[in-house]
């Protein structure tokens, strides 16, 4: 099995067992598999687009007083924009999680989008 696509069925399936965890993706869904959370639970579902500072800020508040649990998946290479917020967060001891996928030279097709 595909390391995304594992990923993709098993966040929709913690999904499933606890009603706090969401999922934020930065346009990647088809790519991480994070549409299986979308399909399974659209209102817990946070599309940031290409926009990976926001998409941790975003996580980062959602997670605030503990009240849901993020999960934000991207290209592991487009993390590297969201540095300042992924320090701030670990500053803050916000419980996120993040997930890089495609990490590597090269994603084959999707080379084009990069």
């Amino acid at each position: 099995i595909a390391t995304r696509l594992a990923y993709g069925t098993a966040l929709a399936k913690l999904g499933r067992s606890n009603h706090r965890i969401i999922a934020l993706d930065g346009d990647t869904k088809n790519s991480t598999y994070s549409i299986k959370f979308r399909e399974a639970f659209p209102y817990r579902y946070v599309e940031c687009f290409i926009a990976e500072q926001n998409l941790v800020g975003v996580a980062v508040g959602a997670a605030c007083r503990n009240r849901t649990i993020p999960f934000v998946s991207t290209f592991a290479t487009f993390f590297t924009r969201a540095m300042d917020q992924l320090r701030m967060a670990a500053i803050s001891q916000a419980n996120i999680k993040c997930c890089g996928s495609h990490c590597g030279v090269s994603i084959g097709k999707l080379t084009s989008i990069i």
